[in-house]
């Protein structure tokens, strides 16, 4: 007697979507985009080959929607706390991101944690990082320009020496270069801030 097999529930597919985007960013974050693969992925969260493309038509898909996973489960994708005005929120994430705990993959920036693929020859990669970027860009905009007087460039400026100092500060081994590096960096992205 054949049994019929049931579909999968929308939660289900929407709960094995979410695993496999946080096992890829885990990995893209620690091995680059080159350096991983559908079947390490999969492996990883305990799935098959064949259920990735129930989800995915391509690794640069993945790639794509792991970093976008990603970036709305930062703190700066979070809805500001009411009783935080936009200059105490910003110095809150100004802070959190520019700490030794972020560093060390505590609520990890998919922008600073993949900046390494920055280079990589794909389109569809290059504009989901290009895309991010600009959220974040736009979402500091937000916050700095009820208080302050500042405009893109400060803004860029800023992120650019945020994301960087957060993707050297990975590479370092010497905890008093790596404390240097975010004091440094925090001080300046804080004056540009409107002193924050």
């Amino acid at each position: 007697m054949r049994t019929l097999s049931m579909p999968y529930t929308k939660t289900h597919k929407s709960k094995t979507r979410n695993k496999i985007l946080e096992c890829a960013f885990r990995l893209f974050a620690i091995k680059g985009f080159n350096g991983v693969t559908i079947d390490e992925v999969m492996n990883n969260g305990g799935l098959t080959r064949g259920g990735f493309y129930a989800h995915f038509s391509s690794k640069a898909e993945l790639y794509s929607e792991a970093l976008k996973f990603a970036a709305t489960s930062t703190k700066l994708a979070s809805l500001k706390p009411n009783h935080l005005s936009d200059q105490q929120w910003l110095c809150l994430l100004l802070n959190e991101y520019l700490s030794v705990e972020h560093v060390q993959g505590k609520h990890p920036c998919p922008l600073a944690f993949l900046a390494t693929d920055i280079n990589i020859k794909n389109d569809e990669v290059n504009t989901a990082y290009a895309n991010t970027y600009q959220g974040m860009n736009t979402a500091i905009m937000e916050y700095a320009k009820s208080y302050t007087r500042c405009d893109e460039q400060d803004i860029l400026s800023v992120t650019a020496m945020i994301i960087g100092a957060v993707a050297i500060a990975r590479t370092l081994k010497d905890q008093g270069a790596i404390e240097n590096l975010l004091a440094a960096c925090r001080r300046e992205a804080g004056a540009k801030l409107g002193g924050v």
